[in-house]
């Protein structure tokens, strides 16, 4: 069983950059049934289409930690 955030997550930290983790993302999930099977459901579970969840959840991710250090960065003023 796969946690599917927490393997889009060591993948762009191994990775540095999110089309590289997209493009190995890809290829892993092209290469093992049981992954492609965990990714439809967590897909469906968060509401993503699978064409585009790896960077829209990239996306989502980045905008609520920016959020995180906006919120702090009010409070320390």
């Amino acid at each position: 069983m796969y946690d599917i955030s927490t393997l889009i997550h060591d993948l762009l930290l191994q990775f540095g950059s999110v089309d590289i983790a997209e493009s190995e993302f890809k290829r892993m999930v092209n290469e093992d049934d049981e992954l492609k099977n965990e990714f439809k459901r967590w897909c469906e579970e968060f509401g993503y289409k699978e064409r585009n969840a790896f960077r829209n959840y990239c996306q989502d991710y980045i905008q609520d930690h920016e959020s995180i250090f906006d919120t702090l960065s009010e409070y320390n003023e």
